[in-house]
């Protein structure tokens, strides 16, 4: 799969072809990294291509080293050339950076999304290429279908973070750009975006444009809870609806903790602890509502 490595070369920077940069996520942080690192040490290790058939070179690792030798005027950079085809190509990038573990979630989607679309391959031709299950290749092709194209897009070019493109594929593709223009007009991080999508996928749809247009009201301070006093209530019924407000909070905060956690980290009785404990959480609302219930329809 890999072909034959042959020995660094120096070759012109403008030979470069960037047909597979649409695989991989610009992050502008690491991109200034780079550049400080150019111009302090130069260049460390060669860039990775293969040849494109027409006299050029295709990049598959080391667009980063590519973007900053082209600020800092580089005439040549030091290359490995391996002799790939498409697909090969394709799955030496990943194998390149995972070996690295310089390649996030997303990255690998696009890849398995274009080995799938593009190359015509099936998840089970695409396993056996990455050495994966299929149920992993399944995962990431649904990580890309699962975004609108204008959340693929930002995520591409470092408008948001990689971290953000997970939360959006809560929302059904449709509803995404509504959270997209509250992101950026709020300049929402990633744990604020968390707590909205969760929020937009568990309350009434009547409720989702008033989340959206003040998303400061469902993100503020766990226990901060806005309430509005009715004088002409029984101060005791006041005090009852803090207390469930401030249970509604909690709640969507151990949803959102839940949600970036990956569980399967767990062993089987820490995994029991937090069912169990999920269980009991669930029955004292089921108590509290039946009660409220009866007491409101004494005759039901």
């Amino acid at each position: 799969m890999t072909g034959t490595a042959k020995e660094t070369t120096d070759i012109s920077i403008y030979q470069f072809g960037e047909r597979y940069a649409v695989l991989r996520i610009i992050n502008p942080k690491a991109d200034k990294a780079m550049v400080r690192s150019l111009e302090r040490y130069g260049q460390l290790t060669p860039v990775v291509v293969t040849r494109n058939g027409s006299g050029g070179y295709e990049l598959l690792d080391g667009f980063k080293r590519l973007r900053g030798g082209l600020a800092l005027s580089f005439s040549h950079l030091r290359s490995r050339i391996l002799e790939l085809n498409d697909r090969s190509s394709k799955a030496v990038i990943m194998q390149l950076n995972w070996v690295a573990k310089s390649i996030s979630n997303m990255e690998e989607a696009l890849v398995v999304h274009s080995l799938c679309h593009e190359d015509q391959l099936s998840q089970v031709e695409i396993a056996t290429l990455l050495g994966r299950h299929k149920s992993w290749v399944c995962r990431r092709v649904a990580l890309i279908e699962r975004l609108c194209d204008e959340a693929q897009s930002s995520i591409k070019l470092g408008l948001i973070p990689v971290s953000m493109g997970r939360e959006l594929a809560r929302l059904p593709r449709g509803n995404q750009e509504s959270l997209l223009t509250t992101i950026n007009k709020h300049q929402l991080n990633c744990r604020e975006v968390r707590k909205i999508a969760i929020a937009l996928t568990t309350r009434p749809k009547h409720d989702h444009e008033s989340i959206l247009s003040r998303p400061w009201e469902l993100l503020r301070p766990e226990g901060d809870v806005d309430i509005v006093q009715n004088k002409n209530f029984d101060p005791l019924v006041n005090e009852l609806q803090r207390k469930l407000l401030v249970m509604e909070k909690y709640c969507l905060s151990a949803a959102c903790a839940i949600s970036s956690t990956e569980l399967g980290q767990f062993t089987e009785m820490e995994e029991l602890l937090l069912i169990n404990c999920c269980k009991q959480a669930i029955t004292s609302v089921e108590q509290v509502h039946s009660d409220l219930h009866r007491t409101i329809n004494p005759q039901k």
